[in-house]
């Protein structure tokens, strides 16, 4: 089949729509949906409809890493695979033949946009400098940088697989074998970047014993990541009711002292709620004298807010909710969401701080760690919102939001990725692999109509949450702090043992099989040991060296590769 160079070119913008799909949470990056605008473009809707349906079921396990793995990217079946299976027709490959052609292109596509991730990490530090002088056109186009990347990435894939199919086949064999399962490797130790630092962030001598908690409760009990905020929230509880006679976590939250992200990571807070000159997560951001990183609970005159009413504030909650679909605009190994979410709550920033120095100040506080599923995000950002209408800064609430985090996050991707995705899939794919066009339409309005309820319902049930408990963080915004300092160490704890897949291979051989394998040892006596001494080693670089992102990212890359070469790590 002859495929003409405008379908070329419709084929190129249809991925790079789908696979943005991937951050905007739009599920457009499904088999079921690619593969069927591909069959409509070529002329060819039965067979696109064909490979979409066997590339769904085939992907639907695909949907989500498992700890710290990369999956295959469906953009593989659901272009290339259906590209293959219009124009081989006649040759006998048929969408079955088309899905197994189709996984090294899936491997080669999901490689592409973990490069896109890493050269995003210093996208951050960018924004940061582009907000103190004031380019808020740079600042925007960080913010929506990776996005960009996806798109662009995603025309050269589709033209490229539309143009010339076997060109990329011989791509995929000029990759040598140790440099595939190199970058394999590397890609599953980068989450250890961002969850070092976040504890840069959150880590201390007061929070330490809550960092031992979680690694026990993931390593030997497997107890998953909301049971561990759960199990964290009941010892902070339990220490809070022991510590209320005496104040003893209220003292040590306002202390300002060790590691208190009132101060920021290497900075004191002073008795005047004044925050250090270093910014804990490494934006550069000074707390002045006007007490912006204080834990004094500063009131509006000094944070420079201009309070409004609880019906405009609403209005600015919702549009915040809706932009919940741009919070992996800007996603990077760095600081993950935390680039996209200040993009997210920007306009609601601009409108509570007229002054540009107080705007500027509480935009770049914003950019801290974030890792949240977008549909749970509208609880955070109404939080948020509410704390800033009453004086309490960004900074002075992130402990709290970052906290919540985890948990949003786990229930987040369990109802959608596991319970609501699966099921508008198989309903999808069995509509599709009956030649019906209803298949991928269904899917795609089904899903979307329950996401979007979620995000708005969400931004409700936020609200709410969030007036109930202002008046609560201003009186105790230090020992509210504090519990959750240690709660969501605990959490990322958890989450360093489970999410950052590191196994070594090395093992003492004898005649009659292996004699003694370290990987067994170490699961025995300490399981998810070399996680956990990663993510301390770039915890150390990042918080005592002042290692930058791109630095981190390049050392983990590097080290993963050269592991894996050398026969150290699987």
């Amino acid at each position: 089949m002859e495929i003409h160079l405008w379908q070329c070119v419709l084929v190129g913008l249809w991925t790079a729509f789908c696979i943005t799909g991937m951050l905007t949470g739009t599920y457009l990056t499904r088999c079921l949906v690619m593969a069927a605008g591909v069959g409509v473009i070529l002329g060819d809707v039965e067979t696109g409809l064909a490979m979409g349906a066997v590339g769904e079921l085939a992907f639907l396990g695909f949907g989500v890493s498992s700890g710290g793995s990369v999956p295959p990217n469906p953009v593989g079946p659901g272009i290339v695979g259906a590209v293959l299976a219009i124009t081989a027709k006649g040759q006998g490959i048929d969408a079955e033949a088309a899905l197994a052609y189709s996984f090294p292109f899936a491997i080669l596509v999901q490689f592409l946009i973990t490069c896109i991730y890493t050269i995003a990490a210093g996208f951050p530090e960018k924004a940061a400098w582009a907000v103190d002088n004031g380019r808020w056109g740079k600042y925007c186009l960080l913010a929506n940088g990776t996005i960009l990347m996806f798109a662009g990435t995603g025309f050269v894939i589709g033209f490229a697989a539309a143009f010339h199919a076997q060109g990329l086949g011989q791509l995929i064999g000029a990759i040598p074998e140790w440099l595939t399962g190199g970058l394999a490797t590397a890609g599953k130790m980068l989450p250890a970047v961002g969850f070092a630092v976040i504890l840069s962030v959150m880590c201390g001598w007061d929070t330490g014993a809550f960092v031992i908690l979680g690694y026990s409760a993931a390593a030997y009990l497997d107890v998953p990541v909301l049971g561990i905020a759960l199990i964290s929230g009941a010892f902070v509880w339990m220490l809070g009711e022991r510590g209320a006679g005496r104040g003893t976590l209220g003292d040590a939250g306002a202390a300002g002292g060790s590691e208190s992200a009132f101060g920021g990571s290497d900075g004191s807070g002073g008795s005047d709620g004044s925050g250090g000159s270093g910014d804990s997560d490494g934006f550069g951001g000074t707390g002045g004298s006007d007490g912006s990183g204080g834990s004094g609970g500063a009131g509006p005159s000094v944070l420079g807010v201009r309070p409004l009413s609880e019906k405009a504030l609403r209005r600015l909650s919702r549009r915040c909710a809706l932009r919940a679909y741009f919070l992996q605009n800007g996603y990077n190994y760095g600081n993950y969401e935390g680039l996209s979410y200040s993009w997210v709550v920007f306009p609601a920033i601009k409108k509570l701080f007229p002054g540009e120095k107080d705007m500027r100040r509480e935009l770049k506080d914003s950019m801290s760690y974030c890792s949240v599923n977008p549909n749970f995000l509208p609880i955070l950002t109404s939080l948020h919102l509410i704390s800033l209408n009453r004086g309490l800064s960004s900074r002075d609430t992130r402990d709290i939001r970052t906290a919540m985090m985890g948990p949003l996050a786990g229930v987040g991707d369990s109802l959608i990725q596991f319970c609501v995705a699966p099921v508008f899939s198989t309903l999808g794919a069995g509509m599709a692999a009956q030649g019906s066009m209803a298949g991928p339409i269904v899917f795609l309005l089904g899903i979307n109509a329950i996401l979007l309820t979620l995000k708005l319902s969400n931004e409700a049930l936020g609200f709410r949450l969030g007036a109930s408990l202002a008046g609560q963080m201003e009186e105790r915004l230090g020992t509210l702090s504090l519990g959750a300092r240690r709660v969501g160490c605990a959490v990322i704890a958890g989450l360093a043992v489970n999410s950052v897949d590191m196994k070594t291979s090395l093992a003492v051989s004898g005649q009659e099989g292996a004699l003694f394998s370290l990987q067994d040892f170490l699961d025995t006596l300490l399981p998810g040991a070399l996680p956990v001494l990663c993510t301390v080693i770039l915890y150390y670089l990042f918080k005592k060296k002042k290692w930058g992102m791109y630095r981190l990212v390049g050392l983990t890359m590097a080290a993963g590769a050269m592991l894996h070469w050398l026969g150290i790590l699987a």
